[in-house]
């Protein structure tokens, strides 16, 4: 199964369609004298960078676009690299600003951070050693009441992540770790990106 991401457009290739329609645009940081800020919020510490996009050396009204990353990032696309990531995205921004079509706004390598973010925080979910167990024998003889939705856990443990591109379309879900021939893999748990361009289970982006 994969999503529907015909449309979408990564930060490489709007800025290559920049250069397509300004052969002399160039990206520079809005005020060159303080290109980035370290900006602390509700205890948590982000690096900003805002981003200028000039269609030629005398555009008089440049476009203006910021992004921000967590610090230090929780995730092997932005740790080490917080500057660089707020510094293209930006960019990106910049280029939708200007027109360059896209119905996502969230780059790719926005996806994935937040697809890593999302898996690191979700504290709400239960381990199956934690959920509670239901005993059909002392059960009232009704309907058992449903369990909770597990989009992280089957009935073998632990899913996995089960990502990539197939088709020029980005996917990813939590599988299950069983073999596909072995006759008791559970069906995958797929998700899909919300407003925001972060990844989640398809059930709660109905809710």
């Amino acid at each position: 199964m994969s999503f529907a991401m015909d449309d979408y457009v990564d930060v490489a290739e709007r800025i290559r369609r920049v250069k397509e329609m300004y052969p002399e645009a160039v990206f520079r940081p809005s005020n060159p004298m303080e290109p980035f800020k370290i900006i602390e919020l509700a205890g948590i510490t982000y690096i900003a960078y805002t981003a200028a996009l000039y269609r030629d050396p005398f555009d008089p009204c440049p476009a203006i676009a910021c992004a921000w990353e967590e610090v230090p990032g929780r995730t092997p696309y932005t740790k080490g690299s917080e500057l660089m990531n707020a510094e293209t995205s930006a960019w990106g921004r910049c280029a939708i600003a200007i027109g360059i079509p896209s119905k996502k706004i969230a780059s790719l390598q926005e996806v994935k951070a937040r697809a890593e973010v999302l898996k690191a925080t979700v504290t709400a979910i239960k381990k199956p050693e934690q959920q509670d167990v239901y005993d059909a024998w002392a059960a009232p003889l009704s309907e058992p009441e449903a369990l909770p939705y597990d989009a992280y856990n089957c009935i073998h443990g632990e899913r996995m992540e089960v990502s990539g591109e197939k088709n020029g379309k980005v996917y990813y879900g939590m599988g299950c770790r069983k073999d596909r021939n072995s006759g008791e893999q559970c069906s995958a748990n797929w998700f899909v990106l919300n407003a925001e361009g972060t990844w989640v289970p398809k059930i709660a982006s109905v809710k």
